[in-house]
């Protein structure tokens, strides 16, 4: 079918709250996917026209909330290669108990067929979660949350602590949400519009999509949004992209940028797969119950 699919949110729970991520305001219910709604995803993205890659399409297991919450998140990840499709997510990489998740789960994620995942440094450095992971995966990118790097998600948080990053308007250019009818996923089966799309108000569940398609229809929190020009790109597998190039192509480090709503300014971003301790990344975090979304 001719749409894509963004992201598949394993779980919109958290370990953190962040000020500057939408999540703590979030009104939608809280909670991990299903194994039923999450065949229901690899149908829409086997259908979808995600782009391939060696015969394998990509999809991200994130949108606001922390994916190693979802006990079944093992579990999902070995279905979808079974599939042939490649995931990957970005993590805070820690507990409800600020302790990181448990290098036993990280050899059964790699087991199942995870390659690598993107790092957000919230709680612990960069180095101790490199260190933590012991190359059991991929680390595909890191982001250190910083002041004067934020977004305002479309007017949705506003944080004091924090100077927003000014986007520029687009030139009125269409999001790739709209031209390319792009969406993302939530846990419950909701369909949110975009990756910015907090509650998810398309009204339609991924069952309305399975049976009838999708075509992407505006929503309030399109009004002046000048974010998810680029997001598309984001649908290369890093995995792929590393074993095609040898590396995390600069390319790609510019559109997850884009991604995160800023433009490329070279503040607290470090490009390469190639060079240890420099990094490619994305944004998220929050408390269980608030979360935060990852590209």
């Amino acid at each position: 079918m001719n749409y894509k699919v963004m992201q598949i949110e394993a779980s919109n729970l958290c370990s953190l709250t962040c000020v500057y991520c939408p999540h703590p305001t979030q009104k939608r219910p809280k909670g991990d996917m299903s194994m039923a709604v999450f065949e229901k995803c690899m149908e829409l993205v086997r259908r979808s026209s995600n782009p391939e890659r060696a015969g394998r399409k990509f999809v991200w297991l994130n949108h606001f909330g922390e994916p190693l919450l979802n006990p079944l998140l093992p579990d999902f990840i070995s279905r979808a290669t079974a599939l042939g499709i490649e995931v990957s997510f970005s993590t805070n990489a820690v507990s409800h108990d600020k302790q990181p998740f448990s290098q036993d789960l990280w050899r059964r994620l790699a087991n199942a067929g995870l390659k690598g995942v993107i790092i957000s440094t919230h709680a612990r450095s960069e180095r101790r979660l490199r260190e933590h992971l012991g190359g059991i995966v991929e680390i595909f990118g890191v982001w250190s949350p910083a002041h004067d790097m934020m977004h305002d998600w479309a007017g949705q948080v506003a944080p004091a602590n924090f100077e927003m990053r000014a986007i520029p308007p687009p030139a009125s250019r269409p999001c790739d949400y709209e031209t390319e009818n792009m969406f993302a996923v939530s846990w419950d089966g909701r369909i949110a519009a975009c990756c910015y799309d907090i509650e998810a108000v398309t009204g339609f569940t991924v069952d309305d999509v399975l049976a009838s398609g999708f075509r992407f229809e505006r929503i309030g929190l399109c009004s002046g949004c000048t974010l998810g020009r680029g997001d598309v790109s984001c649908l290369e597998a890093p995995g792929s992209v590393r074993a095609a190039n040898g590396g995390l192509n600069r390319l790609y480090s510019d559109f997850m940028l884009r991604l995160a709503g800023w433009r490329r300014r070279g503040i607290g971003w470090r490009t390469g797969f190639s060079l240890p301790g420099r990094s490619t990344a994305t944004s998220r975090d929050s408390l269980r119950g608030n979360g935060s979304r990852r590209p």
